[in-house]
């Protein structure tokens, strides 16, 4: 996305009408640690320096936001060789997304790809800042999840069924957050 903010334009062009004001897309943030990055997916930046990587997802969310994108991301804890200083960065970059549309689910590592033969992400891995940051990411979620749901939700007379519901959920949800004391 940062990398061809007008490729990004063109398809919002195409996509977006009277009837679809906004679209969808998945961003891989996974880490707001640059060191962490490096280490783990020092190619997943280019054609930028894998140092940038925080300030490249900030950018990429700006030009998602700027054309009417609002992206599911996923970033992942628990990587090998991950501290609570890699886990504190990613909650910093969180902040600074907080006024960007989106929806932010947090995944615990999974071996695969280079990394098959690491260890699974254990429940006993699960440390106060990794904790903070699961909540970090749910109240971004609450935060923007009702005003995506108005969005969507006003598309037409099904969705317009299936609206109570919905927020029945995320009452449910906050109801939830609040009961432990994290939203």
């Amino acid at each position: 996305v940062a990398c061809k903010p007008k490729l990004m334009e063109k398809l919002s062009d195409v996509i977006c009408d009277e009837n679809q004001r906004w679209w969808g897309a998945e961003m891989g943030i996974e880490t707001g640690s640059a060191e962490l990055a490096k280490k783990i997916m020092p190619a997943k930046a280019k054609p930028f320096k894998v140092e940038e990587w925080p300030e490249i997802v900030v950018q990429g969310a700006g030009i998602l936001k700027d054309n009417n994108v609002i992206p599911a991301c996923t970033l992942i804890t628990g990587l090998p060789q991950e501290t609570d200083d890699d886990v504190v960065k990613t909650i910093e970059l969180m902040d600074e997304l907080k006024d960007f549309p989106s929806l932010i689910v947090p995944l615990f590592f999974v071996p695969m790809g280079k990394l098959k033969e690491k260890e699974w992400f254990k429940k006993e891995q699960l440390t106060e800042t990794r904790e903070e940051l699961l909540i970090t990411c749910l109240r971004h979620d609450m935060r923007w999840v009702k005003r995506i749901s108005e969005i969507y939700f006003s598309r037409s007379i099904s969705h317009q069924l299936i609206k109570p519901l919905y927020y029945l959920f995320i009452k449910l949800v906050e109801w939830q957050g609040n009961k432990k004391g994290v939203l």
